[in-house]
C-alpha cells in the first residue's frame, strides 16, 4: 500500500483553527477574572474592582479596553468560522467573488489588533499588572500566530487556483 501525501492545506487549516480556539480560550479566562491589577488594596479587572480591605466589590467604570477585547473576542470568531468554511468544507466561491474567503485573514487581524489595543488602553493605568493582563497577552500571541499561517494559507490556495487555470489554458490547444 503506497504512501499517500498529506494535503498541506487542511493541515495548515487545522492549524489555523487550533490557534485561534487557542487565543480564545486564553481570551475568554483573561476577559472573565478580575486579577488585570493586583495591588496591596485592590484588585480589579473589566468588570469588577474590589477592594480587599474591607472586602467589597464594585462594578468598574473601565469599559474601553473591555469594549475593545469583546470586539476582538467577536471578530476571532467570525474567523474561526470562515476558516471552518473556507478551508476544512472546502466551500469553493467564484473568482469573481474571491475576496470573500479573505474573511477569516481580515477578522483574525482585526481581532488581533482589538486585542493589543485592549491590554495597552488598561495598561494606562498604573500598577501591577496580574495575569488577566497577560492571559490577554499570549491570547493576542496566538491569534497572531492564526493570522500568519492563515495569510500563508489563502495565499498558497490562491496561487494554487491560479497555477491551475495557467496550466489548463496551456493545456487546451486553441485552433
Amino acid at each position: 500500500m503506497p504512501l499517500t501525501r498529506p494535503n498541506i492545506t487542511i493541515i495548515l487549516a487545522y492549524i489555523v483553527i487550533g490557534l485561534t480556539l487557542s487565543a480564545i480560550i486564553f481570551v475568554v479566562l483573561s476577559i472573565s477574572t478580575t486579577h488585570w491589577i493586583h495591588t496591596i488594596r485592590m484588585r480589579a479587572g473589566f468588570w469588577k474592582l474590589c477592594h480587599l480591605q474591607p472586602l467589597t466589590c464594585f462594578h468598574s467604570i473601565v469599559r474601553s479596553p473591555a469594549a475593545l477585547s469583546l470586539t476582538g473576542l467577536f471578530l476571532i470568531v467570525i474567523g474561526l468560522i470562515s476558516t471552518f468554511i473556507f478551508d476544512i468544507i472546502d466551500y469553493r466561491v467564484p473568482p469573481s467573488v474571491r475576496f470573500i474567503s479573505l474573511l477569516s485573514i481580515f477578522s483574525l487581524g482585526l481581532g488581533t489588533f482589538f486585542f493589543v489595543m485592549s491590554y495597552v488602553a488598561f495598561s494606562r493605568i498604573t500598577a501591577h499588572f496580574c495575569y488577566s493582563y497577560y492571559l490577554m497577552i499570549v491570547g493576542q500571541l496566538l491569534s497572531m500566530g492564526a493570522v500568519i499561517v492563515a495569510s500563508y494559507l489563502e495565499g498558497r490556495r490562491n496561487a494554487l487556483a491560479s497555477t491551475s487555470v495557467i496550466m489548463s489554458r496551456l493545456v487546451v490547444r486553441r485552433p
